[in-house]
């Protein structure tokens, strides 16, 4: 029997895998996921807060790389353990494997990179989303570029993304209905958890971590002043990524949020959490891909501090653009904007994606159809 192997690297990617782990699991497809390292800081937390049972194998160094340097040290080495990985489960099993990775992160390309070098069958979730624009954002953009290229059964999660993959030739499409992510938020309201009775009512939440943003000091400074702005009016809580939390240490930003009245700085929650958190928020302001989705499905107003997405998400709906905001954050909020963004949950949908992606990769362990790809 083949065996199907996730290669994993952040804590979005375990997010979003987590509902097709759980299902994987109980239908006793042969897996494991392989874990890059990418990061570590709380994939313990998300493991137990989804209730994962699958058998993870973890780096031989298990520590955050949160900087451009360690990452840039890291990829090559992570290339050739996974290749090797991947090889001994050929080995092992008899049988060329089946790698999943996921998204746009440079785990995903290493993983891809990794699966071609090993002659397995590669599998992309999130699959054929695009911006249009190769260096927006970046690095996203390329490494999304990329892994297509190297891609065999590309599952997408809407028309345009299959679309975009049928033109690559040889290349599977499957017409997931909507991303896993959909699933997950399922998971975190079905959990029960209710949000943070300290965070009061009428707040805002803040979630701000794409290289575009904190990498450059004039860029985080701008979005700084906008929150604090905002915070004069409104509360406003800041979840801290540990790679934000480091430029904005560096850049003397840190202290001017601490000292602020109306901002709340909190780390990293387990997503149950940060999902209760989000639903009964006034308005987020992120930059994330991911919480576009969320956000998109719960209804929710949403700035998206992006020049442009490759998702189409929200947008038109309850996200917008932060140029399209107009002049301010606390002007647009004034003006009533926020509340007139809301719309209502799309939750209850009859999309079912993680089905659809372990029924797939059912379908490719087995030999059987996997004929999906109406778009």
């Amino acid at each position: 029997m083949r065996q199907c192997v996730f290669v994993i690297g952040t804590r979005a990617q375990l997010v979003k895998v987590a509902p097709v782990l759980r299902l994987a699991h109980r239908v006793n497809l042969g897996h494991t996921i392989w874990l890059t390292g990418q990061h570590d800081e709380s994939i313990d937390d998300l493991i137990d807060d989804f209730e994962i049972q699958s058998e993870f194998v973890w780096p031989a160094q298990r520590k955050e790389r949160s900087s451009i340097l360690r990452l840039l040290g890291w990829f090559p080495g992570t290339v050739i353990d996974c290749k090797r990985y991947l090889s001994s489960v050929a080995s092992r099993t008899g049988a060329r494997p089946v790698a999943i990775v996921h998204g746009d992160t440079l785990s995903t390309f290493a993983g891809a990179l990794a699966a071609k070098l090993a002659g397995a069958e590669l599998v992309h979730l999130e699959s054929g989303l695009s911006s249009g624009a190769l260096g927006d954002p970046f690095p996203e953009e390329i490494l999304r570029r990329l892994t297509f290229r190297l891609t065999d059964v590309a599952l997408c999660p809407n028309d345009d993304a299959c679309k975009r993959m049928h033109r690559l030739r040889g290349c599977r499409v499957v017409h997931t209905g909507e991303n896993t992510l959909l699933d997950c938020v399922r998971l975190a309201i079905a959990s029960g958890h209710d949000h943070d009775s300290a965070a009061g009512s009428g707040y805002f939440v803040a979630s701000i971590h794409r290289f575009q943003n904190i990498y450059s000091r004039s860029a985080l400074t701008r979005i700084v002043d906008e929150l604090t702005g905002l915070s004069v009016i409104a509360p406003v809580q800041f979840i801290l990524h540990p790679p934000t939390e480091l430029r904005l240490r560096k850049y003397g930003l840190y202290d001017r949020l601490e000292k602020a009245s109306g901002v709340v700085l909190r780390p990293r929650l387990p997503y149950t959490q940060f999902v209760a958190l989000i639903s009964k928020s006034r308005g987020v302001i992120s930059d994330g891909g991911s919480n576009q989705e969320e956000l998109s499905y719960l209804g929710v107003p949403t700035v998206l501090f992006r020049s442009r997405s490759e998702r189409p998400d929200g947008l038109g709906a309850n996200v917008v653009l932060r140029s399209e905001a107009g002049a301010s954050l606390d002007e647009y909020w004034r003006a009533g904007e926020f509340d007139a963004l809301r719309r209502p949950s799309r939750v209850d949908s009859d999309a079912q994606p993680s089905q659809v992606t372990v029924d797939t990769l059912a379908g490719i362990v087995t030999g059987a159809s996997i004929d999906r790809s109406a778009a």
